[in-house]
């Protein structure tokens, strides 16, 4: 048989919400945090393949009486193209997203607003501010996780276009040679 619930159990039921919500931001934030170390690595990874890919074989591979290897060249330029593209949607998830500077209650607000309240009014009135933090910051979440995954889709299509042009490339010199 279920008891009814006196005053002092929904305290306790309203500072482990209190709690929870609390821990749920703090996740998210650091899912956040880590979204964007792995946004930073792609960014600085295909930075740097660019100079490598500026080095893969183009059109200066010549195979039959002087005709070069236009494959080459497409390979190169898709390339640095799949990289460059890599690099602006990572800087895109870097960037500061629009949204949720409303949800921020200051300390004038919480003053005028708070300071008539008891303990368990106070903690519910920030549990309906920490339930529109956790919404704001999930869907911060699947944003920046969204431009890591495209992001990491063209860096592997670079990376994949960039092996072709050097199997090609050897494969030509290896034949030609």
């Amino acid at each position: 048989m279920t008891s009814v619930p006196n005053q002092n159990s929904y305290a306790q039921i309203i500072e482990l919400i209190f709690e929870n919500a609390q821990e749920s931001i703090k996740y998210l934030d650091g899912d956040i945090k880590s979204l964007n170390t792995q946004l930073s690595a792609v960014t600085g990874f295909s930075a740097a393949l660019i100079k490598f890919a500026d080095d893969l074989h183009d059109r200066s591979i010549i195979l039959i009486s002087s005709l070069p290897c236009n494959s080459c060249s497409v390979f190169k330029i898709l390339s640095l193209f799949l990289l460059s593209v890599a690099i602006f949607v990572s800087l895109g998830g870097l960037l500061p997203k629009d949204g949720g500077e409303d949800q921020i209650i200051s300390p004038i607000e919480q003053v005028e607003k708070c300071l008539e309240l008891s303990e368990d009014e106070y903690k519910l009135l920030f549990i309906k501010q920490y339930d529109l933090d956790i919404r704001s910051l999930n869907n911060l979440r699947i944003w920046k996780a969204e431009r890591l995954l495209w992001s990491g889709r063209f860096f592997v299509a670079a990376a994949i276009v960039s092996a072709l042009n050097l199997i090609l490339s050897t494969g030509l010199k290896f034949l030609m040679g």
